[in-house]
């Protein structure tokens, strides 16, 4: 169940955020950010394991792209909106490839089900894979019958196992920015393939991902661009309309504030 935020914490977190804004003008360094995933509190750990294991669960009972089953005349008409293999070239920090990687492969799942080539998308998932020593077998990926809790859990564990439980938060980060932006690209076919219950898990992943970027921002510069580059609401008010129990309203909310998921898109490979 969400857990309601206060408006005295809301304020605290929009300060933080304009704060760190004006003092950050660029990633930290390699030095620093090891020191960092080091220093990581053992108490700091559960907490976000325990935020982790909330995401799995809704991860698992929300939709999933990949499984979605479109008509012939729905495929007729070809996605113009999807991330491009050749822009991988243009890429210059660590921050902007995790982020390609993961539109990368949320756009694989579009790909197929529209009876799209995927060779050259897979291809640079896995140079860009590579380069970031991303722990899990991207091959996983495109295996639609394995539960997406399970991929989900997999991508965890083995970030943990190498102290870097940041990084695979910042990968979700992206691909659920992904996910919102596509779903805003055509919300009017998607939302038909969605239930109510799909949307309202959907919702809680994401609030499961930001409880666990705010703790962890606390001593991780990464997180705390993360935290810099995430959307929160001012007040209650806000907060709560960015929660839908039935497609319908999330529908006609996606397709009002389009662009505003295509920029928060297109922030994080900038």
């Amino acid at each position: 169940m969400r857990r309601p935020l206060s408006f005295l914490a809301l304020a605290a977190i929009c300060s933080a955020m304009m704060v760190s804004c004006k003092s950050r003008q660029s990633e930290p360094t390699p030095e620093e950010i090891q020191a960092q995933k080091v220093a990581l509190a053992d108490s700091v750990l559960a907490e976000i394991d325990a935020f982790a294991d909330e995401y799995f669960v809704a991860s698992g009972n929300a939709f999933r792209l990949g499984n979605f089953e479109l008509t012939e005349e729905e495929k007729m008409v070809k996605p113009d909106y999807l991330l491009d293999p050749s822009f991988a070239n243009t890429l210059a920090t660590k921050s902007q490839k995790v982020n390609a990687l993961a539109y990368y492969i949320t756009d694989l799942s579009v790909r197929t089900i529209y009876d799209m080539p995927l060779e050259e998308t897979k291809e640079v998932i896995a140079q860009l894979a590579l380069e970031l020593n991303h722990q899990v077998d991207v091959n996983i990926y495109t295996d639609y019958e394995m539960p997406l809790s399970e991929k989900i859990r997999k991508e965890y564990e083995a970030c943990k196992e190498r102290g870097d439980v940041a990084y695979f938060w910042q990968f979700q980060n992206a691909i659920l920015r992904e996910t919102k932006y596509l779903l805003s690209k055509n919300a009017d076919m998607f939302f038909n393939k969605i239930s109510d219950a799909q949307v309202a898990e959907f919702d809680r992943r994401w609030d499961n991902f930001i409880d666990a970027v705010k703790v962890l921002s606390e001593s991780d510069d990464e997180m705390r661009l993360v935290l810099d580059n995430t959307y929160i609401p001012s007040n209650r008010e806000e907060f709560d309309n960015m929660y839908y129990s039935s497609k319908e309203a999330a529908k006609e909310m996606y397709k009002s504030n389009k662009f505003q998921f295509i920029e928060r898109r297109n922030a994080l490979l900038q």
